[in-house]
């Protein structure tokens, strides 16, 4: 409330009346410009930043991509029935 009366006798100390539009308007402060430059340009570090790191993450990516294709083809044996693991003497029937 005080805040208001300081504020509502710094609008009238200037001279303007109520009705005037302008009144209202030379009490607001400047746009801050200086913050928006700063948060601009944080923004657009980090906007780079993470291009060039996506850019870098790709071009891993693709030479790893080619060093599994030059590997040769795994050659793996998988055996169609399981090792017995019955005593020598056992007899063993299929189902």
């Amino acid at each position: 409330m005080e805040g208001d009366r300081v504020m509502s006798s710094r609008i009238l100390a200037t001279g303007d009346s109520l009705s005037d539009p302008g009144a209202a308007m030379s009490a607001r402060r400047p746009f801050p410009v200086r913050t928006l430059m700063v948060c601009f340009t944080v923004w657009l570090i980090a906007t780079e930043v993470l291009i060039f790191d996506q850019i870098k993450f790709d071009a891993k990516a693709e030479l790893l991509e080619q060093a599994a294709r030059a590997l040769p083809e795994p050659r793996v044996m998988v055996p169609t029935e399981r090792p017995s693991n019955l005593p020598s003497g056992a007899k063993m029937e299929r189902l």
